[in-house]
This record gives C-alpha cells, sequence and structure tokens, in this order.
C-alpha cells in the first residue's frame, strides 16, 4: 500500500486520498469478515482520521466491522473511546481483559466498564483500583462482588458513597448501614425498607443530616423524636429572595472592555473570614497535534499549564500548621484513596476561610496540576488532584485516632486523574470556589457558605449549610450566568 505524502504540512495528494478512502470503506463496509493483509494491519494508523470520522458520525458498527489488527489497536481505541465510550464493546478480548489499559480508559470515562471483560468487573483488586481512578467506578462492579460481605464493608469504610452501590442483601446489614449513615445520612435514600424502618439507624442518619428523614419509611417520618432531631438550627428565606440577594450582591460591570458583568464583589460582607484566598494560575498554550497532522487533521488545540513562577510554593501544611489533627484527618482521607504521598506533599492551598469559631469550622481546597503522563492522551489533558471540603471539629477525648475529633464533608474531590482541560472554563475545568458566607439575620450563628462554582461557559452558585451533626449539605444551587 502506498503511503500518504503531505504537500506543504497540511494537503493529501488528492488522488491517493481518494484511493485510501475507497479502501476504507471496502475494508470496512464489505470485507469486514476477511482476514486483512499483513500490508493494512502493518500500517492501520493510516485509517485513523477516516475512523474517527465515522466514529464521530455515530456510527454504531464501525470498531465492529473493523479486521482484529484494528480492534486490538490501543492508540486507535483511546482516541475512539474520547469520542464514544460504547465502542469499547467491540474493541478485542485482549484489550477488554487488559487491566492497565482499562484503568487508562477510566481516567476517561468510568462508563467503560461496562464492556469490560467479566473478570475484571468481579476482581475485588481490580474494582477496588478503579474507585481510587473515578470514585463511582463500583457500579459497574459484578453482583457477586457487591453481594460479597468482606469487600463491601471495606469499600464503605473506604468511601462511605459505596453503600448506595451494594446489594440489597448488603444493604441489610446494620452495622454496614451504620458505618455509612454516620459519614453520610442521605445515603438512607438507597437504603432498603427494613433498614429505612429501623429507628435506631434512621437516628443515626438523622444526627449525621437532618434531611435524611425524608427517606424513613412512612411511620418514622411521623415519629416525634425523629422530627425533633430533623430540625435544622436556622433556616434561610425563600429560594426566589435568596436568588435576588446572590445577584444583588455579586453581578457586578467588568473592569474589562466589552465583558458586561460577571461575578464579582467576593467576600463582600465576611472578608475577615479569609486566612488564605489565592488565585491558582494557569497558562494556555497554542499548538498542533503532531499525531493528528500526520492523519491530515490540523486543528488548533490548546494546552494547559501551571505557571509555578505565579503560584505559591510553599505545601498545604504550613497554611494548616494551625489545625495539626486536620492535617493527618486529610492525609489519611487521600491515602485510603491510594493517591500518592508526593503527591499530597505537593499540594498547594487555593483557599482556606473559617466558617465560625463554635464550633471550629473551616472550608478550603487543595488543588495540584501536573502535566499529563499519558501520551495517548494528549497535551490537552492534565493530571489534576483536587479537594474542595468543609472541616469541623468536635472535642472528643475518646478518639485514638488522631484526626477522629474532625469531621470532613467533601463537596468536590478529583483523584489523581488526567482531566482534558478546556480555555472556555476560566481554570481550565470546572472548579469550587469560596465566594461568601451568609447569615438569615445577625442572630444568626450558623453561617452558610456560597461557593461559586465555574462550568463550561456560564458560572453558577451553590449554597450549603450546616446539618444536625456538623455536616453540611447544599441547600440552594443558583441560575446560571449568563444564561439568566
Amino acid at each position: 500500500m502506498e503511503l500518504i505524502k503531505f504537500k506543504n504540512n497540511s494537503l493529501i495528494n488528492s488522488a491517493l486520498f481518494l484511493k485510501l478512502t475507497t479502501l476504507f470503506v471496502l475494508l470496512v463496509f464489505y470485507n469486514s469478515k476477511a482476514k486483512a493483509s499483513e500490508k493494512e494491519c502493518d500500517n492501520t494508523s493510516l485509517y485513523y482520521s477516516k475512523i474517527l470520522e465515522e466514529v464521530s458520525k455515530k456510527n454504531k458498527d464501525v470498531i465492529k466491522q473493523l479486521p482484529e489488527c484494528f480492534k486490538n489497536d490501543r492508540n486507535l481505541m483511546m482516541k475512539v473511546i474520547m469520542i464514544d465510550y460504547s465502542q469499547f464493546q467491540n474493541a478485542s478480548e485482549a484489550l477488554q481483559e487488559d487491566e492497565n489499559f482499562v484503568k487508562r480508559l477510566l481516567k476517561i470515562t468510568p462508563e467503560v466498564l461496562k464492556y469490560v471483560a467479566p473478570e475484571l468487573r468481579s476482581n475485588p483488586f481490580f474494582m477496588e483500583n478503579a474507585t481510587y481512578i473515578n470514585r463511582d467506578a463500583l457500579q459497574y462492579a459484578s453482583w457477586n462482588l457487591l453481594d460479597n460481605k468482606l469487600f463491601m464493608k471495606k469499600m464503605i469504610q473506604i468511601d462511605s458513597r459505596n453503600y448506595k452501590y451494594a446489594s440489597d442483601r448488603i444493604k441489610d446489614i446494620a452495622e454496614y448501614a451504620q458505618i455509612a449513615f454516620e459519614d453520610n445520612g442521605l445515603l438512607l435514600e438507597y437504603a432498603t425498607p427494613k433498614i429505612k424502618s429501623d429507628k435506631k439507624i434512621v437516628s443515626i442518619a438523622v444526627k449525621s443530616n437532618s434531611l435524611a428523614l425524608e427517606f424513613a419509611n412512612k411511620q418514622l417520618k411521623e415519629d416525634a423524636d425523629l422530627k425533633n432531631l430533623s430540625k435544622t438550627k436556622s433556616s434561610v428565606i425563600s429560594k426566589q429572595e435568596l436568588e435576588e440577594f446572590l445577584f444583588k450582591n455579586y453581578l457586578v460591570e467588568s473592569n474589562k472592555k466589552n465583558l458586561g458583568k460577571v461575578f464579582g464583589n467576593q467576600g463582600k460582607f465576611f472578608s475577615g473570614n479569609k486566612i488564605i484566598n489565592r488565585n491558582y494560575v494557569v497558562k494556555w498554550q497554542k499548538f498542533n497535534d503532531i499525531e493528528n497532522i500526520k492523519y491530515g487533521i490540523n486543528e488548533e488545540k490548546w494546552s494547559a499549564i501551571a505557571v509555578d513562577e505565579k503560584n505559591y510554593q510553599s505545601n498545604w501544611h504550613k497554611d494548616f500548621k494551625n489545625f495539626p489533627d486536620l492535617i493527618k484527618k486529610i492525609e489519611a482521607f487521600f491515602l485510603r484513596h491510594k493517591i500518592a504521598p508526593n503527591t499530597i506533599e505537593n499540594l498547594q492551598t487555593n483557599f482556606l476561610w473559617k466558617v465560625k469559631n463554635s464550633p471550629l469550622t473551616i472550608a478550603f481546597n487543595l488543588y495540584l496540576l501536573n502535566e499529563n503522563t499519558d501520551d495517548i492522551l494528549g497535551s490537552e489533558f492534565s493530571n489534576i488532584t483536587s479537594l474542595t471540603a468543609i472541616a469541623q471539629k468536635h472535642n472528643k477525648q475518646d478518639n485514638k485516632q488522631l484526626g477522629d475529633n474532625w469531621k470532613l464533608t467533601v463537596i468536590e474531590v478529583v483523584f489523581n486523574n488526567e482531566i482534558k482541560l478546556s480555555p472556555a472554563y476560566e481554570n481550565g475545568h470546572q472548579k469550587y470556589n469560596l465566594w461568601d458566607l451568609y447569615k438569615t439575620n445577625s442572630e444568626d450563628n450558623n453561617p452558610k457558605i456560597i461557593f461559586k462554582v465555574s462550568d463550561y461557559l456560564s458560572d453558577f452558585f451553590e449554597i450549603y449549610e450546616e446539618q444536625n451533626g456538623g455536616k453540611y449539605q447544599m441547600i440552594h444551587r443558583s441560575k446560571n450566568f449568563p444564561d439568566l
């Protein structure tokens, strides 16, 4: 087969391109069952651009109809999955059984686990490690694994969120439910009728989050003790008034020409609560993807890098020096999710605010951006580790483990993942930034926490309020701006 010749680094000889296109069509649609010749399998990359074009057109059979050498091409399948993860169901069995390759795909999307070999979805070691790449990976585990008592107890201890993926038999175990509900009472929503009718267990959930009572059975919803336990310390004004408050106080004219109104006035009412408030500086670089140029695709792309000389270089331990127990709590959280110690050490503090003194409550974000380590994913991806959380300190002298006196509400977390960044986001990808605190009145001792969330081409606010037990829950999400 003739090789593609490039003219002026961008134009392909039209006659030869037509020949390759015709050959591709014949290969895919008329000769899919025939064994591919050695030359075709030796030059699979020559067909990448046409295959990817077909995938982008939502041709669900494009991989299925290709010879085995294409289905076993790692570079091709990585590029295909970035467009349509469902195409992995037609990849070779060898790739569907390849643990390391599947872990790379997990960085793109957890849904590929639907199509991996059953042996992987039944492998406790693989599925545990999958949750360290994507927090919700366990939903794709085999039923036998989700019904395994020892495995599921371990997974719920690592992350209470895993309770909702357990089998009903496992969810019925009171000990496991208590472990989950002490951390997140709202998981009562996923419990079995037996657990939802157990007053002792439901009370644990309600203590963790007063809103959990909504998920108890009908009789317990009317229980006087539980109703009293579910009373919140304060309540916000109406949703409409709250929306008006947000946009009246934080929507301002931009100081940049032609941008109109933007979200501003960070810390307008509670600037004194800022302990640390830094902007993590990212620099965008334009580049041409050499790999794509080889296939006749010459589109402009961007990559992001941290501007080290403009970012604060002191690691987060110095910022948290007044909270030694909390440092241990945060380190333990990351280590449970298999984050490397050197990554934990190099995290930087984006913000650290004191919410209130009694009980001591702080909100923070730890963040680290590194270059992508996977060549096939390309420069558009960057390696991200991030934790946005609210921590509240309780005096529990009976706890032996350091850090147990801090309750952690995780708002958003990224576990050492490759994420595709875009200049459409202010900081490359969706991020939380603490914007201000909010009180319903001067007597309100329970300040609400306002986060500004940078979404694709728009921003919005999320407001979190403390529940009984010291955990925080989102009580309002504003409309998007500028999509109002």
